[in-house]
């Protein structure tokens, strides 16, 4: 039986409107293709909606085509293949259609192939590509975009941050049909749980329902389980390798990093262990990630084996103001006589090396200037990059 919404009219009295398939996909497509909005972007991230624009559809993809894709606020490719939920091929040929454009996407595409597509496409549908990347990027800014100075620099950011994100396969797959058939759910369900840090796997359902005075058309979208909730959940594994690391401390230094470790958890971050100490994270909107501040390892042959690092900025691409935050971080110990360089840099890192004794005595003000730099990424998350 065909689904049902009701509309209350002027005199109180309700007005059924009756769900109609839609036709053909091709109406479908254009319909996502001109208002992604009905993508669901507040489902699937709710404390940040995600938004999008179109780069192209019909995007070549070694001989083949994803129907649209699109990209969002974070510079994360968005692949979107539409069906009808009666057509068969929704059930299981989608699935593996779409996985084989998510491992070829990095090889094929490029970020300047992205920019030129979404420029290009954007010239024939009469639209001024600057002015599409400035809504998504600046959606509550009413500065006319051409006092804007720092326009161009933003743009050119975005698109190296789609660069980076392309070439980690960090890509976002989304199944839309007018019905989503429980067989799809189910894999979806499946491969969003499987693939949660790179890839994000979502279906949405969007019907319509005709009336006199418009179309209403509803979104649902199916597949998150757990992963967009922006938070992480322990386990059994985690609270194992946390309790090896302990052991190597002596009584005193388990002390002050539990004391340290429970102060970071009550604010909100995020602390991962993993076999050679553990990494505290803190959500940032800005980037709709979980970038780590900082890192605590224990390199059993240095002298100096507690390491306080972090990123370094050029590898791990960040809004401005988030990589700014993140530096003075570590800046905060240039004064610092109980510090040493890291003498164990990895190509990804850049920090500072303290032994367990000085962490021990200088505890407090380690913790303070953390949470004040949690508290800093905090703040940033609802203001504008």
């Amino acid at each position: 039986m065909a689904e049902r919404i009701y509309i209350r009219n002027a005199n109180g009295e309700l007005e059924p409107l009756v769900e109609e398939r839609f036709e053909t996909e091709e109406l479908l497509q254009e319909l996502i293709g001109q208002h992604p909005e009905l993508l669901g972007g507040d489902q699937i991230r709710p404390a940040d909606p995600l938004r999008w624009i179109l780069i192209r559809r019909e995007m070549p993809v070694e001989g083949w085509a994803v129907d649209h894709l699109l990209i969002d606020q974070d510079a994360r490719p968005t692949l979107v293949e539409v069906k009808r939920g009666s057509n068969r091929e929704i059930r299981r040929n989608i699935v593996g259609q779409m996985l084989d454009y998510a491992a070829t996407a990095s090889g094929v595409w490029s970020g300047g192939g992205l920019r030129s597509a979404f420029e290009q496409d954007s010239v024939k549908r009469d639209a001024d590509p600057v002015i599409e990347l400035r809504k998504l990027l600046k959606p509550d800014d009413d500065t006319e975009p051409d006092e804007e100075a720092d326009l161009e620099d933003l743009i050119d950011e975005f698109w190296d941050r789609a660069a980076t994100n392309l070439d980690a396969n960090r890509l976002r797959l989304l199944f839309v049909a007018d019905e989503i058939p429980a067989e799809l759910e189910r894999v979806v369900k499946f491969l969003n749980e499987q693939t949660r840090d790179n890839l994000e796997v979502l279906a949405v359902e969007v019907k319509q329902y005709p009336g006199k005075f418009g179309d209403a058309l509803v979104s649902r979208v199916i597949g998150q389980a757990e992963a967009n909730l922006n938070t992480r959940r322990p386990d059994a594994r985690r609270a194992s390798i946390r309790e090896e690391v302990l052991e190597r401390c002596t009584p005193s230094g388990r002390s002050a990093l539990e004391s340290l470790i429970d102060t970071v958890e009550k604010s909100g971050a995020y602390a991962a262990w993993g076999k050679n100490g553990l990494t505290i994270s803190k959500y940032n909107s800005l980037s709709g990630r979980w970038p780590y501040v900082a890192r605590f390892n224990w390199w059993p042959d240095d002298d100096a084996p507690l390491s306080l690092v972090m990123r370094r900025p050029e590898i791990y691409p960040l809004p401005p103001t988030l990589r700014e935050a993140l530096q003075r971080w570590i800046d905060k110990f240039d004064v610092d006589d109980f510090v040493v360089p890291f003498n164990n840099l990895q190509r990804y890192d850049i920090g500072w090396a303290v032994t367990e004794r000085d962490f021990v005595t200088h505890a407090d003000l380690i913790t303070s200037r953390l949470m004040d730099t949690l508290d800093e990424i905090g703040a940033l998350s609802s203001s504008a990059p």
